[in-house]
């Protein structure tokens, strides 16, 4: 009988591995784009594993249960905001560069909830609480980073906890859906205009909005 070598194992071991990766990364994607565009709750795990063409048992082999999807979709969405945060304050000497800085962030989150729909957001706060609260945590410490980049450009008048808290309110409500249809304007359009009207009363110097072409398709990393 013909043995293995060690070497020739670990070799098949790997590429076992990496198989399964990839496997997980599909259905990941898939259940990804599903849930956004149409709710957690619409995604049917038995349609879901026929749409990627395996048996609903090869599926739960990677993902045990809905929500161990809905876990690790939260975290690789919120990996690829960080990765695509714009806002690095750090590396800016005046008030236009921050408010740059500022929109260019703003139009990556507008282009990551682009084709989001309500009713995913809906659907992660009232069935997987845990996922919201993660998500949601993740998103504040973003937001408690820059809180002390941004404090140098504030107006010595404003209360920065106010100033801040009020760019927050802006940013919110304008990346509402319904508000920019109310409006008649893109997500983005809307966020930006946000932003530039809090960059001109609460920084320093009223800064010069510059042109920013629109952003191209986000890439999970």
């Amino acid at each position: 009988m013909e043995r293995r070598s060690p070497r020739g194992s670990r070799k098949t071991a790997r590429g076992s591995v990496q198989e399964a990766a990839r496997v997980r990364e599909r259905i990941l994607v898939a259940f990804s784009s599903k849930a956004k565009r149409s709710g957690i709750r619409a995604v049917v795990m038995g349609e879901l594993a026929s749409e990627l063409r395996m048996s609903p048992m090869t599926l739960y082999k990677h993902f045990a249960s809905k929500d161990e999807l809905v876990s690790a979709m939260v975290d690789a969405w919120a990996l690829e905001l960080a990765a695509i945060d714009a806002l690095d304050l750090g590396k800016v000497d005046d008030c236009s560069a921050a408010l740059d800085r500022l929109l260019a962030w703003a139009d990556a989150w507008t282009a990551s909830l682009a084709n989001v729909s309500p009713a995913f957001f809906k659907d992660l706060h009232r069935d997987h609480p845990e996922c919201w609260a993660r998500f949601e945590g993740q998103i504040q410490e973003r937001k408690l980073a820059a809180a002390p980049l941004l404090g140098p450009f504030l107006r010595p008048d404003l209360n920065p906890n106010v100033a801040l808290l009020m760019l927050d309110h802006l940013v919110t409500q304008a990346a509402d859906p319904s508000y920019a249809e109310h409006l008649g304007v893109s997500r983005r359009e809307a966020v930006r205009s946000a932003v530039s009207i809090w960059g001109g009363g609460a920084l320093l110097q009223r800064p010069k909005l510059r042109s920013v072409p629109s952003p191209g398709p986000l890439r999970p990393r």
